[in-house]
């Protein structure tokens, strides 16, 4: 009987669960329209919103590389957020200037929601190593069709190297595809780069541009819902050939 009586009581508590509140704050100068400082703002409530209720997942990487007996040791966390806005029930927008900036705060409270993202998507490899000039290649399987979008990252800069529609139903792909070449570079007046390669895949059609800033690819990546992406990221190391 009190099992049945707790199991009960948990279900309003439930019902209720799924509303909270999330403030998201942006600042901004006199380069960024109002409009647009307010729409991030909007999209870290909005974020802040779902962790608070639903928590965030930490993954870590650790990558090592080594030359005779110096091993190099990388550590990096990916904080994903796994959850959406399904409506937003209520929003507040202040705008406050104070010296030398002025900044957008959203205050929402909003129904959020756990989608199940059903999409797999693997690579061959944990890091990749090439030489400057050598052909490039990646190796992988999706269990989906859709757009698979490779962005270099470098200088704090997203760069798109390739863009291909994906349909291998579980088979493995490889990018790129043999009318398409990607080849190694290495910046100006390096001998070595250590490099991020973003693999991007979404089930639907966007736009995609060329490039995009830290806070650019951010926004973008968060106006795709979770549940109809997946983001895989790689360490590159490209070496100049002596």
């Amino acid at each position: 009987m009190k099992k049945a009586l707790l199991s009960l009581a948990l279900i309003p508590i439930l019902a209720q669960a799924k509303i909270s509140v999330g403030v998201g704050e942006y600042r901004y100068g006199p380069d960024t329209p109002q409009n647009i400082a307010c729409k991030m703002a909007e999209e870290s409530a909005k974020e802040n919103a779902v962790t608070k209720f639903l928590g965030e997942d930490i993954e870590f990487s650790i990558f090592q590389k080594c030359k005779d007996e110096d091993c190099e040791f990388q550590k990096d966390s990916l904080n994903e957020v796994r959850g959406y806005v399904k409506q937003i029930i209520h929003k507040d927008t202040q705008i406050i200037a104070l010296q030398g900036y002025t900044s957008c705060i959203v205050t929402i409270r909003a129904e959020v929601d756990t989608p199940k993202n059903e999409i797999k998507l693997a690579l061959d490899k944990d890091f990749y190593e090439f030489k400057e000039n050598q052909e490039v290649n990646f190796h992988g399987v999706v269990n989906k069709t859709g757009n698979l979008v490779v962005f270099n990252y470098v200088n704090k800069t997203f760069n798109k190297i390739h863009e291909e529609k994906i349909a291998t139903n579980n088979k493995e792909f490889m990018l790129p595809s043999p009318k398409n070449r990607i080849v190694a570079r290495l910046p100006v007046n390096l001998n070595q780069s250590k490099e991020i390669i973003m693999f991007l895949f979404t089930e639907n059609d966007y736009e995609f541009r060329n490039r995009y800033s830290e806070v650019e690819m951010n926004y973008f990546i968060k106006s795709i819902p979770s549940h109809q992406r997946q983001i895989v990221n790689r360490y590159v190391y490209i070496m100049r050939n002596v």
